[in-house]
């Protein structure tokens, strides 16, 4: 895991309340970072691997029904929105869980890609 990401990541988990988690996954789906304000256990491994099939199907998808590109998934909750996004440069993901919508205006997801893009060839799945 690179604890410089990992860093951000729970930075901005502390500073912006309506997010629950941040989670950076791999192409192959396993888990780079992963920040959290939840308590309870989170299968990492589990969630990043979901998040890349659901990635995918919903590529697939979208190319067989309007043969255009993949931006990101959201996925609307009772108690809040997942965001399922990949990285512009395709090289990974990123998955945020929020209370609600609105929270994700205040993420800064370029500045997240800028570094996991700068860094991609030494970080490590967890």
């Amino acid at each position: 895991m690179d604890s410089d990401l990992a860093e951000y990541l729970e930075y901005l988990c502390s500073e912006i309340n309506d997010i629950n988690g941040l989670i950076v996954v791999s192409n192959e789906g396993l888990p780079i970072a992963l920040a959290s304000s939840i308590t309870s256990y989170t299968d990492q491994t589990l969630i990043s691997g979901m998040c890349t099939a659901l990635k995918c199907i919903g590529k697939e998808l979208i190319q067989e029904t309007t043969n255009s590109n993949f931006k990101r998934m959201l996925v609307d909750c009772s108690d809040g929105v997942i965001l399922i996004q990949p990285f512009s440069n395709q090289e990974g993901i990123l998955v945020a869980s929020c209370k609600n919508e609105a929270a994700l205006s205040k993420l800064d997801i370029s500045s997240i890609q800028t570094y996991f893009s700068e860094h991609h060839d030494h970080l490590v799945a967890l």
